[in-house]
């Protein structure tokens, strides 16, 4: 019969001896090979379609099972099912129960002739070829992310076009930004980020360490998303696809690097059926420490270390064939010391550029791998996320899906925001025991997807709550004024007295605290997106969403009594009277930080102090659309081209500090949301010359920007503020092509161009407040200016070749990695240090898989092998704050990996 195929590798056998044990050592592979290698182990005749297995791939078996088990392990999450007649023939055949299985995850990859990897992708809520996808998407699975190296999103970025990673002097607290479009105006304050990053289709952080591993998919999705996701996005979405627990197969596998810097990380994951095709759970977890790679001077404590640790686990219950409920728990633990942050530039007209002038000589004399802090900077932070998605397929059409999380995140950071041994922009954290960024978030979304015939129509809802359950507290260090919290510049120890009053140079510190804050936030939204087959090959998509914001929250500060005991002390050495001292002590001590502002503007006296101050409270609301319009065409099976429109929403926001200054009704409270329209074509093209496969995915784009988000650094009393640029425009270029030129080698390549520039974009006046110390600030005309952290070109080359070993020794290859941005801008702004330079960074490795026929991996490998020094973070306060400075990128990495697996 045609398009069948018979593997017969003994005389069929009846059926009960399918339940001898045998021995089966098969490993992943294409689904046509694993076939004929279960039926050479087990001796069984076995029929199947070759249409049915073309382009599947099977995870493979080693164990001792029943041969009618082991096949079931092959077959997992393939759509296939066995049929055994009474004589013990087997057939595979498609599973017509579903239309696609549900009982496991998506196989995480399909091989396509000549070694071009297609991997299964969940761009649009359901499991498809990223090739068949029309959308731009860059798709990475474990494999892919072991071999490059990466393991948090500033690695990420040397690999994905369009994607920067936006960072701040807290190393770990990266924002993600594609096509220029993203941010986080902050928890609280509304904004929200503008790329989400989900985990098991749950909107989550997938920023710093600790995430991207046991992975079944890696997903950059470029371009406004909305209309079939949880979350309403401008820039798009970041999509981790764990692995999922697999029926009836015992496997898992064990990874340990040791490298320079005294590394020693490791991972592992453990899957186990319990009760065959109805109940499995999938253990997996991760460490990594590593010594930092920036020293302080003076102490001796190592910056930019790693420290961490996951933890996961997943429960996948089948009870029937269409109904499908996977449970996972995620845990992580950061204790890391962070900073390592290094002073570039101090503005000489600002208040302390002369006591910085000389460290800023002493950092420049010693480079970029060593600093002296006043801060023992640290990082800290506990993530749990717990989520439920269930499954139901009621009719061979429609089908239900429900999914829920509970998310808790708690953090704190201690940062020195100027990088020298001077208690002047000094962040210390939380109070002991507590945090400074605490929040419970719960979602739900309520999906029906409908597909009957040329129809695909999927719709729902979304809701999340987030709030803060106990106080988020903070303290801060800043120069005492010479007059206190109102007085003028500030307070100056001559050299005589620092020793006297117990101070190591000549600025008495005043710290701030904040006992007690909230923060709230609520979105709810309904969307629904229908794609209709208008010929076999031409599908039109259109969807649409509505989503509703509020946001809101309150917060508590004053000054600590215990800075302002200096003032006694003066008054005991003769400085000054004890009448002075205690009228300074008596005002500030305790003093309600917000309390006293507003006195002051209102002509009266602070008299307030702790814990009797007032809790100002903020609050703000907003709603936009979101839609898609888009047509694709599938040429024939190699090619499809797709032209697509959508609409990007993104909160809006409020500012805090404004309305304790300037009132609520002032132009800068409130801020508007983004709005976000583009268009985007795009091809994806695979191709056969002769031997020689290749694939090519390009895409071009436009994006009409308007009330976009940014950041007005220390605008009011030494505080960011958010405001909104009036209009912007982004244009790009997208290119991703491989090519196999002959057997056992393979280039690769990916680029993009973007141009990103404000249109119009006036910032808005601040009048001067004495109370807040703040300088007038007029209106600036910055347009014309392009985009912060938007690298105009964004290159990467990768070449693998297959070293010529015998079959039995296993596979070994070396590869390459080279990639390059171009400059890019920290700040609209004009000031030293206003742009990073462009760098490349070249990685090479050494792999050997299945060495002498064993399931072990080895590799060896170097990153940024030249030692390249580049910056990957900037705080730009030179015209505010008076000094600007960075962190630096990690310096030249290698050890060795090693894999074992079961």
């Amino acid at each position: 019969m045609a398009g069948v195929c018979i593997i017969a590798c003994g005389a069929a056998s009846p059926a009960h001896a399918y339940a001898q044990v045998r021995v089966f050592n098969i490993a992943p592979g294409e689904m046509r090979i694993v076939l004929e290698q279960w039926s050479r182990q087990s001796g069984r005749e076995l029929m199947y379609r070759v249409e049915d297995v073309r382009g599947l791939r099977s995870p493979g078996v080693r164990a001792s099972l029943a041969p009618q088990k082991a096949l079931a392990a092959l077959l997992a999450g393939s759509g296939l099912v066995m049929r055994v007649d009474n004589s013990g023939a087997t057939a595979i055949v498609r599973n017509s129960a579903v239309q696609r299985p549900i009982s496991d995850a998506a196989p995480a990859q399909v091989d396509q002739p000549g070694g071009i990897t297609d991997i299964v992708v969940t761009a649009r809520r359901t499991e498809e070829r990223s090739q068949r996808v029309p959308v731009s998407i860059t798709a990475f699975n474990q494999d892919n992310l072991r071999e490059k190296g990466i393991s948090t999103g500033t690695d990420l970025q040397n690999f994905t076009p369009s994607l920067s990673v936006v960072g701040d002097v807290a190393r770990n607290q990266e924002t993600y930004s594609i096509r220029g479009m993203g941010g986080n105006g902050g928890p609280g304050t509304g904004s929200g980020p503008g790329v989400v990053g989900y985990f098991a289709e749950v909107p989550s952080s997938v920023s710093g360490p600790g995430n991207f591993y046991d992975l079944a998919s890696l997903q950059v999705l470029k371009g406004p998303q909305g209309t079939l996701f949880g979350r309403n996005t401008t820039g798009g979405a970041v999509l981790l696809e764990p692995q999922r627990p697999k029926m009836n197969i015992t496997e898992g596998y064990v990874d340990f690097t040791f490298g320079n810097f005294a590394r020693k990380s490791g991972q592992g994951a453990l899957n186990i059926p319990i009760v065959d095709d109805v109940l499995a759970v999938r253990i997996a977890g991760q460490f990594d420490k590593r010594d930092g790679y920036v020293r302080d001077v003076v102490t001796g404590r190592d910056y930019l270390n790693r420290n961490n640790y996951s933890l996961r686990l997943g429960v996948q219950f089948n009870p029937t064939d269409t109904f499908s409920n996977y449970t996972a728990v995620s845990y992580a633990d950061v204790k890391e010391h962070g900073g390592g942050s290094i002073l570039l530039a101090v503005n000489p007209n600002r208040p302390y550029a002369a006591l910085l002038q000389p460290y800023l000589a002493a950092q420049q004399a010693r480079g970029i791998r060593r600093t002296a802090l006043s801060v023992p900077t640290r990082e800290v932070a506990k993530n749990l996320l717990i989520l439920n998605n269930t499954q139901w397929q009621p009719t061979d059409t429609l089908t239900i899906k429900n999914i829920v999380s509970y998310a808790r995140s708690r953090s704190t950071s201690a940062t020195d925001r100027d990088s020298t041994p001077l208690q002047i922009a000094d962040l210390l954290g939380a109070y002991p025991g507590s945090y400074n960024n605490n929040l419970r978030t719960i979602t739900e979304e309520l999906q029906f997807r409908y597909e009957n015939g040329p129809l695909r129509l999927q719709f729902g809802g979304f809701f999340l709550d987030q709030k803060t359950p106990s106080d988020l507290t903070f303290a801060t260090i800043n120069p005492m004024q010479s007059g206190g919290i109102l007085g003028g510049g500030p307070l100056l120890i001559p050299p005589a007295l620092q020793p006297l009053l117990g101070l190591s140079g000549p600025l008495a510190p005043a710290l701030s605290l904040q006992p007690s804050a909230h923060v709230d936030g609520r979105s709810k939204a309904l969307y629904a997106q229908a794609q209709y087959k208008v010929t076999p090959e031409l599908t039109a998509t259109a969807g649409f969403r509505w989503t509703w914001d509020r946001f809101g929250g309150d917060i508590q500060s004053y000054q600590a009594a215990s800075s302002y005991q200096i003032f006694n002390k003066l008054a005991a050495l003769g400085v000054i009277s004890n009448a002075q001292a205690a009228q300074i002590v008596g005002l500030n001590s305790d003093l309600c930080v917000y309390d006293a502002y507003q006195a002051v503007a209102s002509g009266g006296f602070p008299t307030r102090h702790y814990p009797n101050c007032t809790t100002p409270t903020f609050n703000g609301k907003s709603d936009g659309p979101t839609w898609q319009l888009g047509l694709d065409w599938q040429a024939d099976p190699q090619t499809l081209l797709y032209a697509v429109s959508r609409r990007g929403y993104k909160s809006g926001a409020s500012n805090p500090i404004v309305s304790l200054f300037l009132g609520e009704a002032h132009p800068l409270f409130a801020v508007q949301p983004e709005k976000v329209t583009d268009a985007e074509v795009g091809l994806k093209r695979d191709w056969t010359l002769g031997d020689v496969k290749a694939r090519t995915n390009i895409s071009a784009f436009y994006t009409w920007y308007s009330d976009i988000q940014v950041v007005q650094r220390a605008a009011i009393a030494g505080a960011d503020i958010l405001t909104n640029a009036q209009k912007a425009r982004v244009m790009g270029l997208e290119f991703e092509g491989v090519v196999v030129p002959a057997k056992g080698v393979t280039l690769s390549a990916v680029y993009s161009y973007n141009s990103a520039k404000y249109l119009a974009y006036d910032t808005i006046a601040i009048p001067a407040i004495p109370q807040a110390l703040t300088a007038a600030q007029p209106s600036r005309d910055l347009s014309g200016t392009p985009f912060s952290f938007v690298p105009k070109h964004k290159i990467g080359v990768n070449g693998r070749v297959a070293l010529p070993i015998p079959a039995s020794e296993g596979e070994m290859a070396v590869s390459a990695n080279w990639s390059y941005q171009s400059s890019q801008r920290v700040t609209p702004e004009n000031q030293p240090f206003d742009t990073i330079a462009g760098y490349s960074l070249f990685n090479l490795r050494l792999d050997w898989n299945n060495a002498r026929g064993a399931p072990i991996d080895l590799s060896i490998y170097g990153n940024n092998i030249f030692n390249k020094a580049y910056r990957i973070t900037a705080n730009p306060s030179y015209n505010n704050s008076g000094f600007i400075n960075s962190i630096y990128g990690e310096s030249a990495t290698y050890g060795v990996q090693l894999r074992y697996r079961f």
